[in-house]
């Protein structure tokens, strides 16, 4: 909150603590006839050897109000602090594009590995999760100035490459791969699990099946590695066609990276490090070749395979050392299933096991299943449901919903958010249970409602010429006597800086999601409320909108939703 800052500025010239600890201490009241901030006193009662309610009482005598705020009261053991109303409206009316931005970052890296499909294999509904949090969680610390680095680390190698590539020149149908390449990719995969009488799974470890059609993948994937010219072409050939298909999915998204590299990049090195573990006797062999590590409380993990080709986390180890090395990040976090934990504890464990100490700044984000519950995707393929279809046809529901209404509004724009705030939402370790209906909702907790809220304040100031230029309203206009609504609207407003701290310190847009629907919520109940145009307010009340509108769409920003004008 902007005024906050005032508040711990003044507490700490009479409390022995740092403003860090005093901004986390500082408790927003449950009631507004308590204030607007409460600063508990029990962390400061041992030391003083007094009660709570004695240093509160002895502090609140000492600190003196400020011109912002209005007065300072010690109820129990709390210190609460009441804000001056007509402060904090010159403080929000002066806000611009850039508001809720800070450098707390700057000077520090940080590094986000998601949405990493797997070439030859087209993306799913799973694939959602971890592309749109990665990038509204990349917004975020961009927002705070961090330097940031977006990672879409592809399964280029592994099991199902070799599979594909079996298929590949089997079964292939050039024609269908040159009109539809994630189709044709796809249908190869299926034909050859049903070869191999196994079903097309995703996330499901592949590694240690033995029949005669695994084995002939695990051959073709010996002679990838080995160089084998024949193999690399159509190795080469899958990726680009698998990448073509992923790039028309992130520009739907609008999604983008920094750096788009496979698990192949990193091999040499991953099998580097596994032959210095050996020698350092960090790393045993198996009599059958095999490679592994043991590790505390965590089951001991095979690093190379029995024919000596490198298993997922070579690759792992391989990419984390040669990132850090690229980008000497201060954090890199990693976004996946939450089923690939233990994969990732493992990974972290090994890399301290070496020695190396950024394994301490790497984090995992793990992050729930999507479930359709009993909607039906007609295009649903084996026991997958394809992104691309998603994308299209909640497109189509959303142009459908436009139409109905007889509204303005872009199909895409309107899809694509409500697509994204449904699952942005939820804390990232829930599962999601998606429904289209609730989803394209103008009503409630949804994208469209965020949306429209934008669009009617920005049709408000349309209709009464508010110009960019009077956007920023000169220091001198004057505050009327604000009403209720006009108070919770600026406070609500004035808490968007903090959200923005509590969501990236949480990797959780769902906090940020949830203020912004309150802030719609608190906006639609001023409106009603408080006439705008042709009212005595007018002046004031059209810059509080223009605040809002700010506020809003950078939120809406931060979480990956486009705007729009009219609706």
């Amino acid at each position: 909150m902007i005024l906050k800052k005032q508040v711990v500025d003044l507490l700490s010239k009479h409390v022995e603590l740092s403003k860090k600890q005093i901004n986390e201490l500082i408790e927003t009241p449950p009631s507004e006839d308590l204030g607007d901030y409460s600063f508990p006193c029990f962390i400061l009662s041992k030391k003083h050897k007094k009660s709570p309610k004695d240093i509160s009482q002895g502090l609140v005598g000492n600190i003196k109000p400020k011109k912002s705020i209005e007065k300072i009261k010690a109820i129990g053991p709390y210190i609460n602090f009441f804000i001056n109303k007509k402060v904090l409206a010159q403080e929000i009316l002066q806000i611009n594009q850039d508001y809720g931005k800070s450098d707390v970052g700057k000077g520090k890296t940080i590094a986000i590995d998601f949405s990493g499909p797997n070439i030859g294999k087209p993306m799913h509904i799973g694939h959602i999760r971890s592309t749109i949090l990665g990038d509204s969680l990349m917004r975020l610390f961009d927002f705070q100035d961090y330097r940031t680095v977006g990672i879409n680390y592809l399964g280029d190698v592994g099991l199902h490459i070799g599979k594909l590539i079996t298929a590949y020149e089997l079964w292939l149908d050039e024609n269908s791969l040159k009109k539809d390449p994630v189709k044709e990719l796809l249908r190869l995969y299926i034909k050859f699990c049903e070869q191999e009488n196994t079903p097309y799974q995703e996330g499901i470890e592949e590694e240690f099946q033995e029949n005669e059609w695994t084995n002939k993948a695990k051959e073709k994937l010996k002679l990838l590695e080995l160089g084998d010219k024949k193999t690399h072409k159509i190795w080469e050939s899958i990726q680009k066609h698998s990448k073509k298909g992923f790039n028309k999915v992130y520009n739907t998204l609008n999604v983008n990276f920094h750096e788009t590299t496979g698990q192949s990049l990193f091999s040499e090195k991953g099998k580097q490090v596994i032959t210095l573990a050996i020698e350092q006797g960090k790393a045993k062999i198996e009599k059958d070749s095999a490679v592994y590590i043991d590790l505390p409380d965590l089951p001991k993990k095979y690093v190379l395979r029995s024919n000596g080709t490198a298993s997922y986390i070579t690759y792992d180890l391989g990419a984390a050392i040669e990132r850090h090395k690229k980008y000497n990040f201060d954090k890199m976090i990693y976004i996946t299933d939450f089923r690939q934990s233990l994969h990732f504890q493992q990974l972290f464990a090994i890399l301290k096991k070496l020695n190396f100490n950024f394994s301490s700044n790497l984090q995992h984000l793990g992050f729930g299943t999507v479930n359709f519950g009993k909607e039906i995707i007609a295009t649903r393929t084996g026991k997958i449901i394809l992104l691309e279809d998603v994308l299209k046809k909640t497109i189509e529901k959303a142009e459908k919903e436009i139409k109905k209404r007889k509204t303005k509004g872009n199909p895409e724009k309107l899809g694509v958010g409500a697509l994204k705030y449904s699952f942005l939402k939820n804390e990232p370790v829930k599962d999601v249970n998606f429904s289209w209906e609730q989803a394209l909702n103008f009503e409630g907790d949804t994208g469209p409602y965020l949306q429209y809220a934008y669009a009617r304040a920005a049709s408000i100031l349309r209709k009464s010429k508010f110009s960019e230029k009077s956007a920023k309203p000169d220091k001198q206009l004057e505050i009327p006597d604000l009403h209720t609504k006009e108070i919770k609207l600026l406070k609500k407003i004035s808490n968007f800086p903090e959200i923005i701290t509590q969501s990236t310190n949480f990797l959780n847009p769902g906090i940020l999601a949830h203020y912004s629907f309150e802030l719609a919520q608190t906006f639609s109940e001023f409106y009603h409320d408080c006439p705008v145009i042709g009212s005595k307010e007018q002046n004031f009340r059209l810059a509080l909108v223009n605040a809002f509108k700010i506020t809003l769409k950078n939120s809406l920003y931060l979480l990956g939703i486009e705007v729009m004008e009219e609706m």
